[in-house]
């Protein structure tokens, strides 16, 4: 309201004014103001006009006036925050929360990650957090990022085969392996390493339950410390990511993962995993 007032001023061709009263004569007087930057050094009298003294350092004055004191330049830059502009005759300091942070309730808070399966709307700015929203059918984002949902991969583009089909959480997997049933003429699709991958990947991102999940690991890892459950997207990459090491390592992956799913009772995954890869 008050930019709107000073604007509004501004229009006029004469300087605003305000009333005065003449401590000698009692006389009610009009008074130019003082413009931006200064402030009121003597208010005017009958024989003469305003007269209006430069605002001292680390003060100022905004709007035309008739104070007789600049203001102090009392905004203070806090932690977290960086210094927008400096103080000046006409502008107190001015400071807005750093990169990374957005203003809230007077504190700068940092700016949220969009959680796996959601990507970045609208990047967050020093006044607003993060937008997220769910990625659209054909993309996806598979942990906490502050990017937008990437696409899908087309495995066609690249003269390979879909080996998992792509969701909110995850990309689409492609492999070179070859799938399904063999003729008399072939042996195992486990025969490469690509192939080994792409077993990995089917049964990763199978629909198994995240207790089922975390007790494969459990089972691999000859473990019996239990895991602490997470979202079904966070234990799957971390699933992959612990069988890709164990077949790096010239383990015997295949055999160990059969064996893995059989005693956690997956046996429909067992089945598929045997159908699909000619086991």
């Amino acid at each position: 309201a008050s930019l709107l007032l000073f604007l509004a001023e501004l229009s006029f061709s004469s300087p605003p004014t305000y009333q005065w009263k003449d401590a000698v004569t009692n006389e009610k007087l009009t008074c130019q103001q003082c413009p931006p930057g200064t402030c009121v050094a003597q208010h005017c009298t009958r024989d003469r006009q305003t007269v209006c003294q430069p605002c001292p350092d680390l003060h100022y004055t905004q709007y035309w006036n008739y104070l007789e004191k600049c203001r102090y330049c009392n905004t203070i830059c806090e932690e977290k925050q960086v210094e927008v502009q400096q103080c000046n005759s006409t502008h107190n300091r001015v400071c807005q929360c750093q990169e990374g942070y957005y203003s809230e309730m007077e504190f700068c808070i940092k700016h949220s990650e969009c959680p796996p399966g959601y990507g970045v709307e609208k990047l967050g700015t020093p006044f607003e957090n993060t937008k997220c929203r769910a990625c659209p059918r054909g993309f996806f984002s598979s942990s906490n990022s502050t990017k937008a949902c990437q696409p899908h991969q087309d495995c066609q583009k690249q003269g390979k085969v879909t080996n998992v089909p792509g969701n909110q959480y995850h990309d689409t997997l492609c492999t070179s392996c070859r799938l399904g049933r063999s003729n008399s003429t072939q042996g195992p699709a486990l025969a490469d390493d690509d192939c080994e991958q792409a077993m990995i990947d089917f049964v990763v991102y199978q629909n198994i339950p995240v207790r089922k999940l975390k007790r494969l690991q459990q089972i691999l890892e000859r473990s019996s410390k239990k895991q602490a459950l997470g979202n079904r997207a966070a234990v799957q990459e971390k699933f992959r990511a612990f069988l890709t090491h164990l077949k790096e390592g010239h383990s015997e992956v295949t055999k160990e993962l059969l064996s893995a799913l059989r005693a956690a009772k997956l046996h429909s995954i067992e089945e598929k995993v045997r159908e699909r890869f000619l086991l």
